[in-house]
């Protein structure tokens, strides 16, 4: 696979085109796993490997973390992300910090499933009533760097997942090159998204 099917897929994944940032860093070969150059705090890196495994959890296929998505998301945000668009994911991480401290003392990492869950939920919330600028569309083909957090982050979970190796060869089925062609392919048979 090529960056420029990868970029495809996401696009597809996510149902919109990727942010300006996140498409530079594909293009560029950043792939999950990849350690960023700058760390985050422990406490950080833990809530978003957390956050990437609630997303994308371990099934019968690998989950997030096991495709290194909490990395991949660290080199983006160190790496590529803006300073606008890094402050508005570090704040609302801190968010999500501040509120589980708050009602069970420990951090969201930490946190009971049902505050983490619910925590997250009103992210969720937030971003379907952001408004875009003239102009930027929250889900359209326009990127618009200041999108809230929760959509910072569903992007480059999603991203992360299906352009790592494990996202994209057992969580789907990934034939390179079949050699034919056919046209009655039965979705049962495969019960994933067949990638070619």
């Amino acid at each position: 696979m090529n960056r420029r099917e990868i970029l495809k897929l996401s696009a597809m994944v996510l149902g919109t085109g990727v942010s300006a940032s996140l498409s530079q860093a594909l293009m560029a070969g950043v792939k999950p796993g990849t350690l960023p150059n700058v760390s985050l705090s422990a406490e950080q890196s833990k809530n978003i490997a957390m956050l990437a495994e609630m997303f994308i959890p371990t099934t019968d296929t690998p989950g997030a973390i096991a495709a290194g998505v909490p990395e991949f998301i660290e080199t983006i945000l160190t790496e590529w992300y803006k300073d606008d668009e890094r402050e508005i994911f570090f704040a609302g991480l801190a968010s999500l910090e501040r509120d589980a401290q708050k009602k069970e003392g420990v951090s969201y990492y930490q946190a009971s499933e049902d505050l983490r869950v619910a925590l997250l939920t009103e992210q969720e919330h937030i971003a379907s009533e952001y408004k875009a600028p003239a102009g930027f569309s929250l889900f359209g083909s326009k990127d618009d760097p200041n999108a809230p957090f929760f959509k910072k982050l569903k992007e480059l979970v999603v991203t992360g997942y299906y352009t790592s190796e494990i996202g994209c060869k057992q969580e789907q089925i990934y034939k390179p090159m079949p050699g034919r062609y056919d046209g009655d392919l039965n979705y049962a048979d495969f019960g994933r998204r067949f990638v070619s």
